[in-house]
């Protein structure tokens, strides 16, 4: 019963606090999501220590982060997708060239070995854009040119960036490349590619007969999300993020949604659980028990240049990227902000080189450094780049 009690506690401070700042951030005409990373960052060990439990704020908080990736799909149209296809798959290319560059540079600058300075870079190159894809909700910019280009760019972006990871950890794990892991990775992108593609064109048919059989209320509801789930599973199953799959089971099943007007089931679903997955990256943060292991005098040096690295390499990168496909220049100094959040591979990335010995305290304390200054910051870039009050 103890253990209930302080489960049912910290799930009731997550929404509580998380709320409360997205009230306020809305009052001060900030993004809601900002009040959610602010809420973490308070009840976490960084200040106040109040949650007790967090591997079940992680488990909402992941579902949270599936479920709105999920929406976004859902909300995209594959006619829009195809337009922008080409777009999304040139700027995630040059935001995972020129970040992986810039950060190969840096650690070769900060004296690494070769493999630690892969993994850097293997960890700056992937984008998290829950962050990106909630301001963009917000503002009402998703289904534009701008948020479908980011939103295909941020898929595209695990792939590679997951790809990468097989490669380095390939080499780390065997001293060579295992071209089974590879293998592995992309025979999961052909199964959900091929899912994605079965279902966009039967899901009709497949939902209708889902739909005759059952007795349940709200069945239509809920079968449409179980199959984005099942995609997101398999797709974290074959070692890519779950993310891929439940953005291509969304994009699969978005014409019926569209059709019945499910959005906004999904909607509510995604205000009520996304924050989890917010509040739990602001409770990850312990700088205390982190810098206490560090020689201080040297730490900054690595930290501006690692967070330099991962800003810089997405910003310049992607917004280039964008500007050669023709889009505007505000739209592409958008789109590489855009780009910049980490909060998802990138830290399982982190967390992996760390418990094997590859990285240092210190690069990785700079990866959570980079991950909260983007996370923070790109909200408030894109609204003044966007011109939204």
């Amino acid at each position: 019963m103890q253990e209930e009690l302080l489960i049912l506690i910290d799930l009731t401070l997550v929404l509580l606090f998380a709320k409360g700042l997205e009230e306020l951030m809305a009052h001060l005409k900030q993004p809601p999501i900002l009040g959610d990373l602010l809420a973490g960052i308070l009840i976490g060990p960084t200040i106040l220590g109040l949650i007790r439990v967090t591997h079940n704020v992680a488990v909402i908080g992941w579902l949270g982060v599936v479920i709105l990736i999920f929406l976004a799909g859902l909300e995209t149209e594959i006619e829009e997708l195809k337009r922008y296809g080409r777009e999304a798959i040139i700027v995630a290319l040059g935001g995972v060239v020129a970040t992986f560059s810039f950060a190969l540079a840096v650690s070769y600058f900060l004296g690494h070995p070769w493999l630690t300075s892969l993994f850097i870079a293997v960890i700056l190159a992937p984008t998290s854009v829950s962050v990106t894809v909630a301001t963009l909700m917000d503002l009402g910019l998703l289904r534009s040119r701008l948020g479908e280009v980011i939103v295909g760019a941020a898929v595209a972006d695990d792939v590679y960036a997951m790809v990468l990871f097989a490669i380095v950890s390939s080499i780390i794990s065997y001293g060579s490349i295992h071209l089974e892991t590879l293998s592995h990775i992309v025979l999961g992108l052909t199964i959900i590619l091929s899912a994605f593609i079965l279902i966009s064109r039967k899901s009709n048919i497949i939902v209708e007969k889902l739909v005759r059989h059952s007795h349940l209320t709200g069945s239509l509801h809920i079968y449409i999300l179980i199959i984005g789930l099942v995609l997101a599973t398999l797709s974290s199953y074959f070692g890519l993020s779950p993310l891929v799959g439940a953005y291509f089971a969304g994009l699969a099943l978005g014409g019926i949604a569209r059709s019945r007007h499910l959005r906004e089931f999904y909607g509510f679903l995604v205000s009520l659980i996304s924050p989890f997955f917010f509040v739990y990256a602001g409770i990850l943060l312990d700088p205390w028990s982190i810098i206490s292991s560090l020689e201080l005098s040297s730490v900054f040096t690595v930290v501006v240049l690692i967070v330099a690295a991962g800003i810089l390499g997405k910003v310049l990168g992607c917004g280039i990227a964008a500007k050669l496909v023709g889009l505007d220049t505000r739209s592409s100094m958008a789109i590489g902000v855009g780009m910049m959040p980490r909060a998802g591979v990138d830290l399982v990335i982190a967390v992996v080189g760390l418990t094997t010995g590859v990285l240092t305290m210190d690069l990785y304390f700079s990866a959570l450094v980079l991950i909260y200054a983007t996370s923070l910051s790109t909200p408030i870039l894109l609204k003044v780049i966007l011109g939204h009050k």
